[in-house]
């Protein structure tokens, strides 16, 4: 508000007074959903800012001039304050989510929430050919494992972080759990 008073110059007693109302509404501001991909989760990582795509006043939104807080997500994300999010390493592969809420520090009831997808990727595992010779068939023997040359996110495999298991073979071989074939002795040649 403001009051104000306009008087005649010809007769400068005769005044009056009125109040003027100045409505001032905030600005508008929008937090739009986010969504990230190919976040692998055995290593884990970090988004991009959820701001990014976030406005005040229809131009982006200076993180300065914005408190960002988390209204609701799940527990394998972090909402850091610079508006990135946190995978942590060993998060199983899947699709999760984090509702943020954005408040202009000037008018801080002023304020807007959206959604956050993160996509988490399995890290890529490969199962390499194995070419095994030199066995005696007279008294049998065991291979070297299977997964000497197999891998779990471009590294060889450890076997506590895989499930080995049987498919199909020749009744003549075993698979065994440290990824080793035994051959049963007086296994005729071949292949």
């Amino acid at each position: 508000e403001l009051e104000y008073r306009i008087c005649e110059n010809l007769n400068p007693s005769n005044c009056s007074t009125a109040i003027a109302t100045v409505t001032v509404e905030a600005a508008p501001i929008v937090a739009n959903p986010d969504d990230f991909d190919s976040i692998n989760g055995r290593t884990g990582g970090t988004t991009a800012s959820v701001l990014i795509n976030d406005t005040l006043n229809g131009d982006p939104v200076n993180p300065a001039d914005v408190t960002l807080s988390l209204v609701d997500g799940d527990s394998e994300l972090t909402l850091n304050s610079d508006g990135t999010i946190s995978i942590a390493p060993n998060t199983p592969a899947g699709t999760y989510e984090l509702e943020y809420r954005i408040c202009e520090n000037l008018n801080s009831g002023n304020c807007s929430t959206a959604i956050a997808t993160v996509t988490v990727e399995a890290a890529p595992i490969v199962a390499n050919l194995d070419d095994f010779d030199s066995i005696n068939g007279r008294t049998g023997g065991t291979t070297a494992s299977v997964l000497i040359n197999d891998t779990l996110n471009g590294i060889q495999v450890n076997p506590a972080d895989v499930t080995l298991s049987l498919v199909d073979g020749d009744s003549e071989l075993t698979l065994n759990s440290d990824g080793t074939i035994g051959i049963a002795a007086n296994t005729p040649a071949g292949t």
